[in-house]
């Protein structure tokens, strides 16, 4: 269990690089402001799904760093006044 986030990464990372491999065709994004031109299908996929994780991550962030306010005491659950 001390090194699974490390293997985990290690897949991850070479996954990437053997779907990156493996779809090689040049494509031109055309995004709104911006045009480029010479990037593989595989690498666009990649940077559009660790992009999606850098959203996500921003957005849960401030769930992530809230504080639980609220404590249970069992006592008070169970006593019935």
């Amino acid at each position: 269990m001390k090194y699974f986030y490390f293997i985990l990464l290690i897949l991850l990372i070479t996954s990437f690089f053997i779907f990156a491999n493996l779809n090689p065709n040049i494509i031109v994004l055309d995004l709104f402001f911006l045009k480029i031109e010479g990037i593989s299908i595989g690498f666009s996929i990649i940077f559009a799904v660790l992009f999606g994780v850098v959203i996500s991550l921003i957005l849960q962030l401030p769930r992530l760093l809230s504080r639980n306010s609220k404590v249970f005491d069992k006592k008070d659950e169970n006593s019935q006044t």
